[in-house]
């Protein structure tokens, strides 16, 4: 026969709740007695059964993880940050990619709400909380994940994109570049602005005026940025830094100028964002802001955890902004 919850707690000598605690990694229960429950089940074969669990607890075990670009390698390390905790914690990871479509955005947390997954993490694109938030139950825990609506009352987790910009274009104007460009995408979201904030609060603190010729904004992918700069070499607006606003556009930037027949970084220095990891192939070494990319990913699944345990009317807002750190290398 199948042995159960009650089977291990009469053979640990605890309370059912307390194997039910340490079994779901849930909180209130000593690490001796959770790894002596955990030893005590694999022991006596015990499986979960989740039908049981869920009709028990009201729960799926399951989460909603929703992000705007699966092609842009910052965002599997963020999700596999999100995911390893999750599955620590029993939970299954859903995920979901918009494509940078805010009506994918938004049918995807329709169908999360109406899966009844247990919470959502979300890199959001949305431009108001109102855009999310009112799709899904007011009791429902979420949390924005590297990027979310500036309005929202909600828990969130991200770097500090103001800070890394102003990083990013002061290392350009220490290497005595003056005419330093702009290039990203033209979804606008908080991330972007951002950025852009970061970068124009450096060239000003310099004493240096912004030219909006220099803030050029397409897709956000490689293309745009080797399409970019070649479209700006070539009717002689020569910049001598760009700031991308992520890795994979800095890319496709430091190929337009090699192929307009300049060099990197000896008449344009180029740095990105994010920090891939092809970034800091032999062949590339492109200068980046570095972004913990994993631990930003679990520090949303944790919050996210201790919401799934709390009161709705109890639960806290808690809010974390990371610091980024400058990676110089190559191309600047």
């Amino acid at each position: 026969m199948t042995p159960t919850i009650k089977d291990i707690a009469a053979r640990a000598g605890i309370s059912y709740a307390t194997v039910s605690r340490a079994l779901n990694e849930k909180y209130g229960v000593s690490r001796e007695t959770r790894e002596k429950v955990k030893a005590l089940a694999e022991e006596m074969g015990y499986r979960p059964n989740a039908i049981a669990q869920g009709l028990v607890n009201r729960t799926t075990m399951t989460v909603g993880l929703i992000i705007p670009d699966i092609t842009n390698p910052f965002y599997p390390r963020l999700a596999l940050g999100i995911e390893d905790r999750l599955l620590k914690a029993g939970y299954n990871v859903f995920l979901c990619n918009t494509s940078w479509n805010p009506d994918r955005e938004r049918d995807y947390l329709n169908n999360l709400v109406q899966k009844q997954v247990d919470g959502i993490i979300i890199s959001s694109i949305a431009h108001h909380a109102d855009d999310i938030e009112s799709i899904i139950p007011s009791d429902m825990p979420l949390v924005y994940v590297s990027s979310y609506p500036e309005d929202t009352e909600r828990s969130y987790v991200l770097i500090d994109n103001i800070k890394g910009a102003d990083m990013a274009v002061s290392h350009l104007l220490f290497r005595k570049r003056r005419r330093i460009a702009f290039i990203g995408s033209q979804q606008e979201y908080h991330s972007l602005e951002d950025r852009l904030s970061g970068y124009r609060k450096a060239l000003k603190r310099a004493g240096i005026e912004v030219s909006e010729d220099m803030v050029v904004l397409d897709k956000f992918q490689e293309q745009s940025g080797y399409k970019i700069i070649r479209e700006l070499l070539e009717k002689g607006t020569i910049p001598d830094g760009v700031f991308a606003e992520n890795d994979i556009i800095a890319m496709g930037v430091v190929q337009g100028v090699q192929d307009s027949g300049y060099r990197v970084p000896e008449d344009v220095a180029v740095i990105g964002f994010d920090d891939i990891p092809i970034a800091s192939h032999p062949d590339i070494q492109l200068s980046t802001i570095h972004q913990p990319k994993y631990r930003i990913g679990s520090y949303a699944a944790e919050i996210l955890l201790n919401q799934l345990i709390q009161d709705p009317s109890e639960r806290r807002t808690e809010r974390m902004t990371l610091q980024p750190e400058l990676i110089v290398r190559r191309s600047s």
